[in-house]
């Protein structure tokens, strides 16, 4: 079979026959400079929030009662602390498990103090207990000898309405949510949570993690305005070049 005539041209006659191949596409000046002030910025509040967090005082007052603990001038916000008392499980809501293999967290309660909202993480072992403690048909409940224990809580204090988590996000449900609808808060009245499990390492640990983030992000940045500059450099080159041809 003969070969169409439409073929490129062989390399030995490209030039002759004007043809040459086309230039790789390179990003544009504007798009680079774009993205690395983005990157910039993302890596500035990255080390703000790391510093941030490094510079924070780290206030540990020990054990207090759980009604203390709703006393903002007594254990300020980001407080760590430790409270006792008695699970309610009636009142428990379990949140969504993040990840594969891992347990559902949950929001529940003290019967001696419900505006005060525990949360705690799959791993807890009241989290075990709180997936033991289901409602059955007819409105009854697993009798479970725990929930009748003294626990006792270490974590860090948050105002409801300042704290976020993912897990509850996730859930669908929120704190404000939880306590109007579960513990019949109204407005005005005050609620905290107790992010149970949560120590003083686990503040290091992000800061150290947000601060690897930033440099790395930092690193992406420099090449981003090198590359910017390059093509700026490059593109004048260019137009010089254009503007000497006769």
């Amino acid at each position: 079979m003969s070969t169409p005539d439409t073929e490129k041209p062989a390399a030995s006659d490209a030039t002759a026959q004007g043809w040459s191949a086309p230039e790789p596409s390179r990003p544009r000046a504007s798009e680079l400079v774009i993205a690395a002030v983005m990157v910039t910025l993302l890596a500035g509040l990255v080390f703000w929030g790391s510093a941030a967090v490094e510079g924070e005082p780290v206030v540990v007052l020990g054990q207090v009662e759980p009604a203390r603990a709703l006393d903002a001038s007594a254990v300020p916000s980001g407080a760590f602390v430790t409270v006792s008392g008695r699970p309610d499980g009636t009142r428990a809501v379990p949140l969504y498990a993040m990840g594969p293999g891992r347990g559902e967290g949950a929001l529940l309660v003290l019967r001696e103090e419900p505006r005060l909202v525990l949360r705690c993480r799959g791993d807890h072992p009241l989290a075990e207990v709180l997936r033991r403690h289901r409602t059955l048909p007819g409105g009854t409940t697993l009798p479970v000898r725990e929930l009748e224990e003294v626990w006792t809580f270490a974590g860090r204090i948050h105002d409801a309405k300042d704290y976020s988590d993912p897990e509850i996000g996730a859930s669908g449900v929120s704190v404000q949510q939880f306590a109007a609808e579960k513990l019949g808060v109204k407005d005005g009245e005050a609620v905290r949570v107790l992010a149970v499990g949560t120590t003083p390492a686990d503040l290091r640990r992000s800061a150290r993690t947000a601060l690897f983030f930033a440099v790395g992000m930092t690193l992406v940045a420099i090449v981003l305005w090198t590359l910017a500059i390059h093509s700026i450099v490059q593109n004048r080159r260019e137009h010089e070049v254009k503007n000497e041809a006769p």
